[in-house]
Order: C-alpha cells, then sequence, then structure tokens
C-alpha cells in the first residue's frame, strides 16, 4: 500500500533506469546506480505535465539547498555526482518544509483554507473539465467523475504541477509565478542527475545571496510562515522574497484533506493505498507574483520601450523550428530571451568532456521544451518536444543570431503565404474564410525542419571561418520555395480541377512564386538577398 508523508526522504518518484526497469524513488537517490553502470535515466510519470513539473521539482531541490558557489564546483559535481547518502545529507536541513501531511506546516498548502468548501479531487489536475462544462454537458473529451481520488504520491504531483502552471481560476485565483501554462526550457543530459545539475544556477551567476537554505525560511518556502497572500491587492516581488521561491511558488491556497482518507485505489496510478484523497479546499488571494524571472523560462519585452519582462508561453501551433529562435538564441529584434539556464549554457560546457556529456542524440545537446497552449483558465493543448542546441560563440554569436532569426522569419513567411494562396487557388473571396488550413504551416514546418538544421550546422561554421553565407542563404530560399510549391499543388488540387475554376489556381500558383509579392519580398528581406531584376520588355 503506497503511504508518503514527506516529498524528501519517502519514495514516490516513478524513473527509469538504464537497464529498462521501472522504479520510485526518493529525489536522493537520483544518483543511486551510478557507479553499478545502471543509473537513473529519465522521470515516467503518467502524465506528460507531471513529468515536466517533477524535473522542476528535483532541480529546484538542487538549486535550493546544493547550490554551486561557482562554475569550478558546478563542474565537479557535473562530473562527480555527489553519492545518495552525500544528496540526503545536503537535503536533510529543508526535509521538514516537504511534510505533504502532518500537523505542521504542510509542502505547498495552506491551513487557512481549512474554514472553506470541499472541492472534489479531480479539480487539483489540469485539464479536468470545469463546473461550467459539466452543468452545460459539454465535457466532450475529458469525462468528468474519472478521477475520485489520488494516492499521495499523485496528490502531490498533481498539487506541485497545479502551482507550478496554475491558469487564471476566477477572481482572486492567482496564476502561477509566470503565468497560465509557462514554456519550460530544460537542456538533456544522458542520465536524470546530469540533466537537472545542467539547469541549476551557480551562485556568482545570481542575484542573491550565499546564506544556506533551512526548512524554516519563509522566504524559500512561504508555506513555512503566514503566507503571504495577495489580500488587498497586495503584490509579492523578488525583493519580498528569496529568488529560490520562483520553484516553490504559491499561488494557489490550497490544503488537501487527509484527515477524511480511506484505504481504495488511485484512479491515475491504479495502486492501493491506505490514504486515498478525494477532496481539497481552497481560498483565494494567494501569493500574487510580479516581476519575477523564472530560470527556466525565456521572457520577452512588450515593446522596445519596457522595462518589464514577461514570460513566454506556448501558442497552438506546437513545437517546431519556429520556437527555437526565443528558446535556444535570442531574438533580439523582438526583444525575446533565452533562459537563464540556456543563456549559460555554451560557455559552461566548452568542447571536451563536459560538452560530451550533453551531445547524445545525433551529436547536438538537445532543449525539451514543453508548456500548456492556455486560453485564459482553459488548456486547449499540452506540448512538449525537444530540438538541438546550436550556437555561435564569441564575436560571432550576434551575427548567428541574426542569420537564424532571418532563416526562421522567412520560413514563417513562407508557410504563411503558401496557406493563403491555396485559398485564393479554392474561393473565391479567400479573406472572407476564417482559419482552416492550419495543416498547411504544420506540415510545411515538419517538411523542412531538417534542412534548417543542416543549415544551421553550416552558418556557425562559416561564420567560425569567416566565410560568405550567400550561399547558404539561397539555398535555403530554394528549399522554402520547393517546399511551398509542393504543399500548393498538393493542397489546391491543382492537377484535377475542374475548368471552371482552372485559371483562379493558376492565378494563385503565379502568385505563389511571383518574385515581386509582397511576401516574396519580404522572404528574402529576410534573408539578406536582393530582389532580382526585372527583365526589360523588348521594344517594338
Amino acid at each position: 500500500m503506497i503511504t508518503i508523508t514527506n516529498l524528501i526522504t519517502d519514495r514516490w518518484i516513478p524513473v527509469r533506469r538504464k537497464n529498462g526497469e521501472h522504479e520510485e524513488i526518493a529525489p536522493w537517490q537520483i544518483t543511486d546506480g551510478d557507479e553499478s553502470g545502471n543509473p537513473v535515466m529519465a522521470v515516467t510519470a503518467l502524465r506528460p505535465d507531471f513529468d515536466g513539473a517533477l524535473v522542476q521539482f528535483i532541480i529546484g531541490l538542487c538549486q535550493t539547498a546544493i547550490p554551486p558557489e561557482d562554475y569550478e564546483e558546478w563542474r565537479e559535481m557535473l562530473l562527480h555526482p555527489p553519492g545518495p547518502d552525500e544528496l540526503r545529507a545536503k537535503l536533510e536541513p529543508i526535509q521538514p518544509a516537504f511534510n505533504l501531511d502532518g500537523n505542521g506546516p504542510r509542502f505547498m498548502q495552506d491551513p487557512g483554507a481549512a474554514d472553506r468548501d470541499y472541492w472534489s479531487i479531480e479539480n487539483l489536475i489540469i485539464g479536468m473539465p470545469e463546473k461550467t462544462k459539466i452543468s452545460e454537458n459539454t465535457d466532450w473529451f475529458v469525462k468528468r467523475g474519472t478521477v475520485h481520488g489520488l494516492c499521495p504520491k499523485c496528490a502531490a504531483m498533481a498539487l506541485f504541477t497545479l502551482q507550478t502552471n496554475a491558469p487564471s481560476g476566477g477572481r482572486g485565483h492567482m496564476t502561477s509565478l509566470r503565468g497560465g501554462g509557462p514554456m519550460t526550457c530544460i537542456i538533456l543530459g544522458q542520465t536524470l542527475w546530469q540533466t537537472v545539475w545542467v539547469n541549476v544556477i551557480d551562485q556568482e551567476s545570481r542575484d542573491c545571496d550565499g546564506n544556506p537554505a533551512t526548512a524554516g525560511d519563509s522566504r524559500r518556502f512561504p508555506w513555512m510562515g503566514t503566507l503571504r497572500t495577495s489580500e488587498g491587492d497586495r503584490k509579492t516581488t523578488p525583493r519580498d522574497a528569496h529568488p529560490d521561491q520562483a520553484f516553490w511558488a504559491t499561488p494557489r491556497r490550497i490544503l488537501l484533506d487527509f484527515e477524511n482518507a480511506l484505504p481504495g485505489r488511485c484512479d491515475l496510478c491504479g495502486e492501493e493505498t491506505d490514504h486515498l484523497v478525494t477532496q481539497f479546499q481552497t481560498k483565494p488571494y494567494g501569493v500574487s507574483y510580479v516581476g519575477w524571472v523564472h530560470p527556466l523560462s525565456p521572457y520577452y519585452r512588450k515593446d522596445r520601450s519596457s522595462t518589464d519582462l514577461l514570460p513566454s508561453h506556448l501558442q497552438a501551433d506546437g513545437i517546431t523550428y519556429q520556437n527555437w529562435l526565443g528558446t535556444v538564441v535570442n531574438d533580439r529584434s523582438k526583444g525575446v530571451w533565452v533562459s537563464q539556464n540556456v543563456a549559460l549554457f555554451p560557455g559552461r560546457t566548452p568542447p571536451g568532456k563536459i560538452r560530451a556529456i550533453y551531445s547524445g542524440y545525433g551529436g547536438r545537446p538537445r532543449l525539451w521544451v514543453f508548456g500548456y497552449d492556455m486560453d485564459n483558465k482553459k488548456p486547449r493543448c499540452y506540448y512538449e518536444g525537444t530540438m538541438p542546441i546550436i550556437t555561435a560563440e564569441g564575436e560571432w554569436a550576434a551575427s548567428f543570431e541574426e542569420v537564424a532569426a532571418g532563416m526562421v522569419r522567412a520560413a514563417g513567411e513562407s508557410a504563411k503565404n503558401t496557406q493563403w494562396c491555396v485559398k485564393v487557388a479554392l474561393y473565391d473571396n479567400p479573406s472572407d474564410i476564417r482559419g482552416g488550413f492550419s495543416v498547411i504551416p504544420a506540415r510545411f514546418y515538419q517538411a523542412t525542419e531538417k534542412i534548417f538544421f543542416q543549415n544551421l550546422e553550416e552558418v556557425a561554421s562559416l561564420l567560425s571561418s569567416g566565410k560568405d553565407l550567400s550561399g547558404i542563404r539561397r539555398m535555403w530560399l530554394e528549399t522554402l520555395r520547393d517546399v511551398s510549391t509542393q504543399l500548393f499543388d498538393e493542397y489546391s488540387q491543382i492537377d484535377s480541377i475542374d475548368a471552371i475554376n482552372a485559371q483562379r489556381a493558376v492565378n494563385a500558383r503565379r502568385l505563389l512564386l511571383n518574385p515581386y509579392s509582397k511576401s516574396n519580398r519580404a522572404i528574402r528581406e529576410h534573408l539578406g538577398i536582393p530582389d532580382p531584376q526585372k527583365k526589360a520588355k523588348n521594344s517594338v
């Protein structure tokens, strides 16, 4: 039977080892098996949002309890990970802050919510149907009544996932420190320890005091003191707390009901437990975070004159190389800055032994990007994907970012132009057709992704050797034109179109390929390619 009371000492995190075995470990066991050749490789929860949340949980533990003082200490711990017993000793000072149940403070919970009505435990899980959908009988895709009870470990995962990603929940129910459903960027290693440690920031690179964390530190763990609620419109800025609170933010005031827990089977993992949690209490006006920058998320400025940084969020297009700009390299023209862990990565992993650790997946380190696409308080989708980390360092960094930005924007313009020209081919009034054909941009990015990253490798190589980039720019232009034409022919059905609409389709194809159209001019401008000279008309 599942029984966990403390999230540091007890085994509750599902993982996979190198030999393929699955088990549950305590956080201090993430380096167990390193010496025997069967290390812990990855977190394997039942839901992808739980996977992302649990990796952030472990990164947060290491950032809080064992932050390296400088690069040298970071490097040493990367190459020579602490053993499980050493990790357990380092986490012991903060252990009391991670009690899930008990008479004292509870992890990410607020006893001040005890005077409120009870909510079904399914409301703790992002994406479960809301009361409105249930009352209107519109819970078509995720059905009501599928989750009646959670074991303590699944309740802990759901609680941390909600606090970390909290969407808008109505009046007084705050979004997460990074807004509803933030985009998270995590550099991947070959083992779980490597994945965790490369995303930990050394103290020299952070703007904070070096005082060691203790369990009673409410500036780090807000539930360990009187919760700094947002009642009276009170805001919590970085000056009001320790930077580590970015990992332990509590925008929601929640109290799990363990007092009325009974033996039963968990509706998520299916395991038996003697403490099945079926309900919780919640209260509005949790902590309202303003002005924070989370180290695992990219940020942008709304306009050039603004000094406020806003967290980036995923859009309905999912994760393709269009997200590479602003997640792997800065998008300076739009004021989008990569997350702090990604910004530090090139300088911390020079060629050699350290970089080799992260050079799996075809020879390049990879970035895991994930998050919800939120429509206000409703999650439309959860996206995750990986992409290679390709950068140019030193004096070539800015030039590389500029070229990469142009390539991404040229692809975006080309995908949009293809979609529009298909509408022109099929409809008399294409501007009246709202939405539709969203599959075309998705297919476009899919078809060009491999070539995009191959070209970026070539750009980095050419820049480092001081060679001309005009050839690679034109190669990318040709790729965009070829894929655009193929998709247009497929979706416009130009080869089988009836005689009545044939001229319309032919005109649309001419527009697609017209080098002087507004769209094709913009594509060349993004790539720094001059317009072709118009042919002179023959004199009569």
